[in-house]
């Protein structure tokens, strides 16, 4: 009587499992924070065993850690569009002078409107980031902060801004509106296309704002003819 032919073990992906585990605990996170957040529960909503779950993290505050760093990255590469620290502020943000300001304006509306839009549509990314700086003793160790400060601060030194400009106090501003204004959208809008006007609204206002503070003085009529002419900010 012929054996029976054994079935082929699954190949064994430890960073597909690692990733599975994190982004559950992503889902926990945002939803309980980390008072809700136990290795055992995170296993079983990314329905691995938990012994293996306690391979990868050894205890919470080891995979609290790593979720908020996954949760960084991500911010990282969604909203500068894979640039990473050690590279060149991005084009699309900055240029030297005020010979080029139509572009720096363009570049300063594509970056609003791309990190609205991301906010808007990941809230739980957010929520997740705030707690993390919030958990920090130093929030200034955060990657995607530094980057969003290493733009502000490229921008300071180009001539199309201010001389006065406090990047970090202007970094914390920002960043804080971006992932707060999320939760008036929840409470407004109720479909895409009203959470892309939404999108636009926070963009738009970030602009003005940046006229008075950011901007030189000689530069706010060709952003007001800007918002003006735009058909997405306006």
């Amino acid at each position: 009587m012929p054996g029976k032919t054994a079935r082929p073990r699954r190949k064994r992906d430890p960073e597909s499992t690692r990733l599975s585990i994190l982004e559950a605990a992503k889902t926990i996170l945002a939803r309980d924070g980390a008072e809700g957040l136990s290795v055992s529960s995170v296993a079983q909503l990314a329905k691995v065993n938990r012994g293996t779950a306690y391979q990868h993290f050894e205890a919470k505050e080891d995979l609290v850690r790593a979720t908020l760093d996954l949760v960084s990255h991500q911010l990282l590469e969604a909203v500068f569009e894979g640039g990473d620290l050690g590279g060149e502020p991005p084009e699309d943000i900055l240029a030297p002078d005020l010979e080029h300001l139509p572009e720096v304006i363009n570049g300063m509306a594509a970056f609003n409107l791309r990190l609205a839009s991301y906010a808007i549509e990941n809230p739980d990314i957010g929520r997740i980031w705030l707690y993390d700086v919030l958990s920090r003793d130093d929030p200034r160790d955060d990657v995607f902060y530094k980057r969003f400060e290493r733009a502000l601060q490229a921008l300071a030194l180009s001539d199309a801004s201010r001389d006065d400009m406090d990047t970090e106090a202007l970094s914390v501003l920002m960043l804080t509106g971006y992932f707060l204004w999320p939760v008036w959208v929840r409470a407004h809008a109720k479909s895409k296309k009203a959470r892309k006007v939404m999108a636009q609204r926070y963009a738009a206002e970030v602009l003005r704002l940046s006229m008075h503070g950011v901007l030189r003085a000689d530069s706010h009529s060709i952003l007001n003819a800007y918002l003006k002419s735009n058909p997405v900010l306006s």
